[in-house]
C-alpha cells in the first residue's frame, strides 16, 4: 500500500504545531457511540452495522457517519461488497487499485481509516484536502441501504500502522506536533468534528472497534462521547467486567502492582493530556443459554442465574463508586419507556431520502405531536413550563432494579443467526418479509427489527 512517508530523523530541530483540541468545542453532532468489548466474539460489527442502518431509516434528515476501527475490516466488507469481478471491494479500496485520492496532483492515498491516519499522524490533514473526501456513500454500493449513511471504510493495514503511530505518539522528534500523544490520540474526534462542523449538518457517528485494546482502539474510544457495551450472558463474569473497567478507567485494579506502572496505562495518559473518555451509555446483553446448559456453572462454558446476578450487582456498585463514567440520566429519559412508540412520523421510504452531492441535504425534521415541546401549549400554562424544566433535571439512580432497567437491555439469541445472515448476504435486516426466507426466520428478523427500535429509542 501506497501511503504518506512519515518525516525522518535528522539533527535539526523540527518544527512543532500547536494543533487546537478538539476537547476544546462541543462536539457539533447529534451524538457520537463507540461498540466496544474487550472480549471478541461479543457482536460489536453486527451491532454497529444494524443500529447505523435502523438509525439512519428512521432518521433521514440527519447523515450519519459509520467509521470502521477494526483492522479486520468486516464491517467495511459488510457495506461495499464485492467489486464488479468478485473481489473484496475493501481489499481494493486499500490496495489503491480503486478510487485513490491523489494529493498534490501526484501521491495516491488510500480513502481509507489508515489513509487518513496515515496523513494526519503524519504532517497533518492539509488544508486543501476535504476530509468528506475519505467517505463513502453506501448506497452506492448497495441500493438496500439508506443514502444518509457515509463510511469512513477500514484497512487491514490498520494494526501495522498502528504501531508506527504507536512510536509517533511517544516522541516529539518525527512528529510536528508540540503534544504527539493527545493530537494523535484525538486524530479521529478531529476528523468527525470536521464533518459535523459544516453548515446545517446533523451528525450522528457510530464507531466499530477491535477487541484488543490497541493504539487503534484507544484512538476509537476517545473519538466518541458515549460508550455502547455489548456483552453474552453465556460469557458474563465479574473478572470481564473489572477488567474493563481497569482497561478504560483504571477502576478496579487487580494488583497494586499496577500502581507503580499507572504511568504508562491509558487511563493515567488520558487524564495528563486533557483527553476525554466515553461515558457508558447502554450495556446490550445478549440472552444466555437454556437453563438446563447453565448449570454448567464456575469451570464450565455458561454461568449460572446466581453468578450472572453476582456479576450484574457488581457492575451496579461500580455505577455507585463512579458515576461519572456514566452517562447522566434525566428524568425526560427516565419517563420515557423504549417499548412505546415515539410520537414522530415514521421514516419515509428510500426513495424519498436524498442527499446532495456536496453530502448534505438538509431537510425538515418531522413534525412532533408532543405537546410538551409546543410553544403554544405552554404559554398560557405556566405548570407545564415548571414540568417541562423538570423534565430534563438530572437524575440520581438510587436502586439495583432502576440501574438495570436504565442501563441494561437484553437482546433474545436471534439476533446472533439474523444479523449474521443480513451482513454476510449484504442485506440490511429492514424488509423482513423476504419472499425466500422461512416463516421462522421472518419472525427471527422482525423481533430482532423491534429490538433496533428499542434501542434506537434510547439513543
Amino acid at each position: 500500500m501506497t501511503t504518506t512517508t512519515s518525516p525522518k530523523t535528522t539533527s535539526a530541530p523540527v518544527a512543532t504545531i500547536n494543533v487546537p483540541s478538539p476537547m476544546g468545542k462541543k462536539m457539533p453532532l447529534e451524538g457520537s457511540y463507540v461498540v466496544w468489548n474487550n472480549r471478541g466474539g461479543s457482536g460489536k460489527t453486527n451491532l454497529t452495522y444494524h443500529l447505523a442502518i435502523k438509525y439512519a431509516y428512521r432518521n433521514p434528515d440527519k447523515t450519519v457517519l459509520v467509521v470502521d476501527m477494526c483492522p479486520q475490516a468486516d464491517l467495511s466488507h459488510a457495506f461495499l461488497g464485492d467489486d464488479e469481478d468478485g473481489r473484496d471491494y475493501v481489499s481494493q479500496i486499500g490496495s489503491l487499485k480503486k478510487d485513490p485520492m491523489i494529493l498534490d496532483g501526484q501521491q495516491r492515498i488510500p480513502r481509507t481509516i489508515s489513509g487518513y491516519l496515515d496523513i494526519y499522524t503524519s504532517v497533518g490533514l492539509p488544508n486543501n484536502v476535504d476530509p468528506r473526501t475519505f467517505l463513502f456513500n453506501v448506497s452506492k454500493f448497495n441500493n438496500q441501504l439508506p443514502r444518509n449513511v457515509y463510511l469512513l471504510c477500514g484497512d487491514t493495514s490498520l494494526e501495522l500502522l498502528g504501531k508506527a503511530m504507536d512510536l509517533k505518539r511517544s516522541s516529539h522528534t518525527i512528529t510536528p506536533y508540540a503534544n504527539p500523544w493527545r493530537t494523535i490520540t484525538q486524530s479521529l474526534r478531529a476528523f468527525v468534528h470536521k464533518i459535523g462542523e459544516r453548515r446545517g449538518i446533523k451528525l450522528m457517528t457510530f464507531i466499530d472497534t477491535n477487541s484488543s485494546f490497541s493504539i487503534c482502539t484507544e484512538i476509537a474510544l476517545t473519538a466518541a462521547d458515549r460508550l455502547i457495551l455489548p456483552v453474552s450472558e453465556d460469557h458474563l463474569h465479574r473478572n470481564g467486567f473489572e477488567y474493563l473497567f481497569s482497561l478504560l478507567y483504571g477502576f478496579s485494579q487487580p494488583s497494586s502492582i499496577y500502581y507503580y506502572y499507572r504511568h504508562y496505562s491509558f487511563y493515567y495518559r488520558a487524564d495528563e493530556n486533557g483527553v476525554k473518555l466515553p461515558k457508558i451509555h447502554l450495556i446490550l446483553c445478549k440472552v444466555g443459554s437454556s437453563i438446563k446448559e447453565s448449570k454448567i456453572g464456575i469451570g464450565g462454558s455458561v454461568p449460572t442465574p446466581d453468578e450472572i446476578d453476582k456479576c450484574w450487582r457488581f457492575v451496579y456498585d461500580t455505577y455507585t463508586k463512579h458515576r461519572d463514567a456514566f452517562e447522566i440520566r434525566t428524568s425526560s429519559i427516565l419517563a420515557a419507556s423504549p417499548t412505546h412508540e415515539r410520537t414522530c412520523a415514521t421514516a419515509p421510504r428510500l426513495s424519498s431520502i436524498s442527499l446532495t452531492p456536496s453530502l448534505i441535504h438538509e431537510q425538515r425534521p418531522s413534525s412532533l405531536s408532543v405537546s410538551l415541546t409546543t410553544p403554544s401549549s405552554v404559554s398560557h400554562c405556566p405548570n407545564h413550563i415548571n414540568k417541562l424544566n423538570n423534565l430534563t433535571q438530572p437524575y440520581q439512580i438510587q436502586t439495583f432494579e432502576e440501574f438495570m432497567r436504565q442501563y441494561v437491555m437484553h437482546i433474545g439469541n436471534e439476533a446472533n443467526v439474523v444479523s449474521r445472515i443480513a451482513i454476510i448476504s449484504h442485506s440490511p435486516l429492514l424488509a423482513v418479509k423476504h419472499p425466500h426466507h422461512s416463516h421462522e426466520y421472518q419472525i427471527c428478523a422482525q423481533t430482532f427489527d423491534k429490538t433496533l427500535n428499542d434501542i434506537v429509542e434510547r439513543i
